[in-house]
């Protein structure tokens, strides 16, 4: 017979390598599902960096790369760990809700935001994301064009 330390010990490995099997599975699967994700959002974030800095030079402000890039790296720090979430909750949710598409695409949205202002602030427009997402609410819902006009804005000259 056994002994129960033994029983003990080796119950305790089986669930311990069981857990582990299944906890690295998990993560390949959510890599599977995070690896283009990642790169559409780095490929966003770095059209928005070339944007900003082109806007600069436009306006004559002083372009500090190290700025530039301290702040590009903050923002994929913040968007990558918001993807690798949503992409393990997606693989944890049997990947039947799509939320790592949707999230992914949020993100693209909000850099296109900012890439769209980078190309206009230099030519004295804006760009109103409040007439935006009351446009976009509104042609869900049925709205007219008349939403739409006030989605670019001319900018005041300030002297």
């Amino acid at each position: 017979m056994m002994s129960s330390e033994v029983i003990k010990e080796a119950v305790a490995q089986d669930v311990t390598g069981g857990f582990a099997a299944l906890a690295t599975a998990f993560i390949q699967e959510s890599l599977s599902h995070m690896v283009p994700w990642l790169i559409a959002s780095a490929a966003v974030i770095v059209c928005d960096l070339c944007f900003g800095i082109r806007k600069s030079m436009m306006m004559k402000e002083e372009v500090r790369f190290s700025k530039a890039i301290r702040r590009t790296m903050g923002k994929m720090v913040t968007y990558f760990a918001f993807v690798c979430m949503v992409c393990m909750v997606e693989v944890a949710a049997s990947s039947e809700y799509g939320i790592d598409k949707w999230a992914c695409l949020l993100v693209c949205g909000i850099e296109f935001c900012s890439i769209v202002s980078n190309i206009l602030k230099p030519k004295g427009y804006s760009l109103n994301v409040k007439a935006i997402v009351a446009a976009v609410l509104g042609r869900v819902l049925g709205g007219n064009k008349k939403e739409y006009e006030n989605v670019i804005e001319k900018m005041k000259n300030e002297e």
